[in-house]
């Protein structure tokens, strides 16, 4: 039986569900794979495709797709051929089993980038039989920046910004003041040239609606993912009295950066330094006495 007479034998077998002699078990697609940048060697992305076979099948290969476009091959005669895009970012020496038509099914993309997102299909088939899974993959690029601020204006009321640069996908971003939502302006986006995000969101609120001290929060989310930040900072009013606690005051300028710390903080607490100041003058006193009796 020469190839095309197989192959045409194969698709009517999947037409009639009659044929069995590849079938795949189990498709190891991971829903999210976060990608940090600032990694000089980042764990590769596996995909892997488990399948049954019988090695007396004949004519076996098996492709990766991604969207519907071809990005890997393997013949268990010939060696791995990634296209396209792929072509520098798989690892066509990684063996997954020592067995005859299992050892390079597995797909090990190495440093990944981020429009390598979407849906994985494996498909294997021989001469009388095929069989195909798919699923969905997001690459998440971890952000290179993410911040929180605030700041008077001087008409009386209080700017909270929060924005977060170089990631992707498109994130979510919300704001939170004592731990309820506070309304803000829409989402501002902009996608560089790299396809990552640079993302902000601003609000307003009078100065005299807010009780100080105050919980500011800002929460970064992807949707369809587990992936979530939180920056956090505390308003104290600039015209109360700070609150000193443990040798550290409440910040008095009108803006900061959540992920700096906040206030100033002494070697010394104010009454040890007062103590230690007097003790220095009497001892002073006594050795300008003793010298003057000598």
């Amino acid at each position: 039986m020469d190839k095309r007479t197989g192959m045409k034998i194969g698709l009517l077998c999947v037409l009639l569900g009659v044929c069995s002699a590849v079938k795949i078990i189990n498709l190891k697609v991971p829903s999210t794979y976060l990608l940090d940048q600032t990694s000089k060697t980042p764990d590769p992305l596996i995909l892997d495709c488990e399948y049954e076979v019988d090695e007396s099948e004949k004519g076996f290969v098996l492709k990766w797709l991604l969207d519907g476009q071809p990005v890997y091959q393997w013949i268990p005669s010939k060696n791995p051929f990634p296209f396209q895009s792929f072509k520098n970012r798989v690892d066509t020496s990684y063996v997954v089993s020592q067995e005859h038509l299992h050892k390079h099914r597995a797909m090990a993309i190495i440093k990944p980038l981020a429009n390598f997102t979407g849906e994985y299909m494996c498909i294997v088939q021989t001469y009388a039989s095929i069989d195909r899974k798919s699923a969905k993959l997001k690459i998440i690029v971890r952000e290179s920046k993410f911040d929180l601020s605030y700041y008077l204006n001087g008409d009386g009321y209080i700017t909270v910004d929060c924005h977060a640069r170089d990631i992707s996908p498109l994130p979510e971003l919300q704001i939170r003041i004592n731990y309820e939502l506070f309304e803000t302006e829409n989402l501002k986006s902009v996608q560089g040239e790299n396809g990552l995000y640079n993302v902000s969101i601003s609000g307003r609120i009078r100065k005299d609606q807010l009780e100080s001290p105050a919980m500011i929060e800002c929460l970064l989310s992807i949707p369809e993912t587990n992936y979530n930040k939180r920056r956090s900072t505390t308003y104290y009013d600039p015209d109360s009295p700070p609150i000193v606690s443990s040798g550290s005051a409440g910040n008095e300028t009108t803006g900061f950066n959540a992920t700096e710390t906040n206030g100033a903080s002494s070697s010394l607490p104010v009454p040890l330094r007062t103590t230690t100041s007097v003790l220095a003058t009497v001892v002073t006193i006594l050795l300008i006495f003793t010298s003057t009796l000598l």
